[in-house]
């Protein structure tokens, strides 16, 4: 198990977290989120907030990477984006809540 903890590779797991929450409000099924939210999703800010490694007890040798960007609108924090990969680079689930 060997970690890659270097500017680029945290760049990148930043960039595909924002490319998932992109995906995530223009997914037409997702129609529902616009009502959800009391500003356009254009006026949304995405700020990095953390990146961690989640192993489980039971396959300790499995692990995922949870990658949490925080949503601003102006100076209020508007809610949270969690994007979630394997470890085999592979996106396996998000989360997007609304405050």
């Amino acid at each position: 198990m060997e970690f890659t903890n270097t500017e680029s590779h945290l760049s990148l797991l930043y960039h595909k977290a924002k490319e998932s929450f992109e995906w995530c409000i223009q997914n037409d099924g997702n129609e529902f989120l616009k009502d959800e939210l009391s500003v356009p999703f254009d006026d949304i800010v995405l700020i990095e907030k953390d990146i961690k490694i989640v192993f489980s007890k039971r396959v300790f040798e499995e692990y995922t990477i949870e990658v949490c960007l925080l949503l601003y609108a102006g100076n209020n924090e508007v809610g949270r984006y969690l994007y979630i990969e394997n470890d085999k680079n592979e996106a396996i689930d998000d989360s997007l809540v609304l405050y």
